[in-house]
């Protein structure tokens, strides 16, 4: 998929016409951003798992330094996991409030209250 020689577009890009709006446009690069980010996020967990592993059996039959990159490498790959988690989740909620924030315009605004005496 990545690298498509060509002039072939990807999978996951779409051609996204019906709307000129900025705001729309740049919920979806964001949302494609955090697509992203969670596939990075998913190999972050396995590079955390393998660590583990790594860890456990460098500290009870492997040899000692294996265990220490095990340790070494669980750390950096749980404050790498960390900093996506936060990522992700500080673009959710900006994604959905644009996202509010666009159908607040779309949608007709209330009439004022008719409490006039």
């Amino acid at each position: 998929m990545l690298g498509r020689k060509g002039g072939e577009k990807r999978l996951y890009r779409r051609e996204w016409t019906e709307s000129s709006d900025p705001l729309v446009a740049e919920a979806r690069a964001q949302t494609l951003a955090i697509q992203r980010l969670l596939v990075w996020l998913r190999l972050g967990y396995a590079v955390l798992a393998i660590a583990v592993l790594l860890g456990y059996w460098g500290f009870t039959d492997g040899p000692l330094p294996a265990g220490i990159v095990g340790v070494v490498l669980g750390i950096v790959s749980l404050l790498a996991v960390i900093v996506l988690r936060t990522g992700i989740g500080n673009g959710r909620k900006n994604v959905n409030a644009m996202l509010e924030e666009l159908q607040a315009s779309a949608s007709p605004q209330a009439s004022p209250s008719q409490d006039t005496a």
